[in-house]
């Protein structure tokens, strides 16, 4: 071998070399949980997953508890000979996805484009669905839910006070812009958006609901009125904050944070919502068309049985009528009518580029057919789940827990 073979052969050596030490430091372990170790990519790979749920706080600490508790769980699902199938990991990676509205795919491709390995989300949501399996084995038969606690569950609920709040929305129609460019476009605003002035500048520029042209402010509402996808979100949150992109079916939506107060007065929450819904016809003059004709539904007439009549014309199939429990509109509907009164309207853009009219017909506040059964099982898993997180602190004081 000549001096230049022997030298490239020994700087091809040294990158091997390099590269091999760089890979194992990202590797390396961190924290060890009895026989089990927490890994610095895993680390990295949690705080980038958190991040993308807009989570605040120390997010290191809180992705070495989290995995830490992982550890934990997947190691008493092993002691209780508890394990879960790949296609049971799928089926809960979509109901994850759901929260949001998002399919399973979605989700993953939202991940991916904040560098989070689809490996992560699988070993997240794995160890979510052991754990739960296993404070079932271990507590569902020490649970009893008794009537006496539903109708005290009924009766709490009658009298709250619940919160209204202030709120700006951006809609993001899928079909202008594709899925994948509408939800890279809603996260970019999401994480960019600093303050209402810059939200309401975006809402101006991108969003195509009708709260656009006031810099999306929906006003003051409560907080019932909004679908649960977007409560859940917001509830957690205070005044001035973002969420992450959301999707409500035809659109993503983004939604801002204005402000919080109680409701003034106690009323029942509400449970059923009638709304009547009629889809326009496609119109020679474009969309614009197509709006200029909801203007003048939305302007003809009163009441719910105005606007059926004044649909007519439309087609035997272009009106709708609906009356569902709240939790069972359809999130794209929810978004729309939540900042409606009864008898008020609007329009939005359907997944096919249509426009549709929606009017608010009703919030009921009836207990619709199996209410009290659903207040029973969400009593059921909130005991079974405060049994979990005490048998989670037994396991975490027992184990051998060392931060390299």
């Amino acid at each position: 071998m000549n001096k230049l073979a022997a030298l490239a052969s020994g700087v091809l050596i040294s990158l091997s070399l390099a590269v091999s030490t760089q890979a194992a430091g990202i590797y390396d372990p961190v924290i060890q949980v009895n026989d089990k170790v927490v890994t610095k990519f895993e680390i990295d790979q949690r705080i980038k997953m958190l991040r993308s749920f807009r989570t605040a706080g120390d997010l290191r600490q809180q992705a070495m508890d989290q995995l830490i508790d992982d550890r934990l769980r997947n190691q008493a699902a092993k002691q209780s000979g508890i394990s879960i199938s790949d296609e049971a990991v799928f089926s809960g990676m979509e109901e994850f996805a759901a929260r949001g509205n998002f399919s399973a795919d979605q989700l993953l491709d939202f991940f991916r484009q904040q560098g989070v390995y689809r490996e992560t989300f699988e070993d997240f949501v794995r160890s979510g669905l052991l754990w739960r399996n296993v404070i079932g084995a271990r507590f569902s038969s020490k649970v009893n839910i008794t009537d006496d606690e539903v109708d005290a569950n009924l009766d709490i609920r009658s009298i709250s006070f619940p919160k209204t709040v202030n709120v700006a929305e951006i809609i993001i129609p899928i079909k202008d812009r594709g899925a994948t460019k509408t939800l890279a476009l809603a996260s970019r605003l999401s994480e960019t958006i600093k303050s209402s002035s810059q939200f309401g500048i975006a809402a101006r520029k991108y969003s195509k609901s009708a709260t656009a042209t006031q810099g999306g402010a929906m006003g003051w509402m409560p907080l019932g009125n909004l679908p649960a996808q977007v409560s859940s979100r917001l509830s957690g949150m205070t005044a001035g904050q973002v969420t992450a992109p959301i999707n409500i079916g035809s659109a993503v939506a983004v939604y801002q944070l204005l402000g919080v107060r109680e409701a003034k007065s106690a009323g029942q929450q509400v449970i059923a919502v009638s709304y009547l819904q009629v889809a326009l016809p496609t119109n020679s003059a474009g969309r614009d068309g197509q709006i200029s004709a909801a203007a003048k539904l939305i302007n003809s007439g009163d009441t719910c049985l105005d606007m059926e009549a004044n649909a007519s014309g439309f087609g035997e199939n272009a009106t709708s009528s609906h009356t569902v429990p709240a939790s069972d509109v359809p999130v794209r509907i929810g978004a729309e009518i939540a900042r409606l009164d009864p008898n008020e309207a609007t329009y939005f853009v359907t997944e096919n580029g249509n426009i549709n009219v929606l009017m608010l017909c009703n919030r009921a506040k009836d207990l619709p057919e199996g209410a009290r059964d659903q207040i029973r099982n969400a009593l059921f898993n909130q005991r079974v789940t405060s049994f979990g997180d005490g048998y989670l602190q037994e396991l975490r004081g027992d184990a051998i827990i060392i931060r390299k």
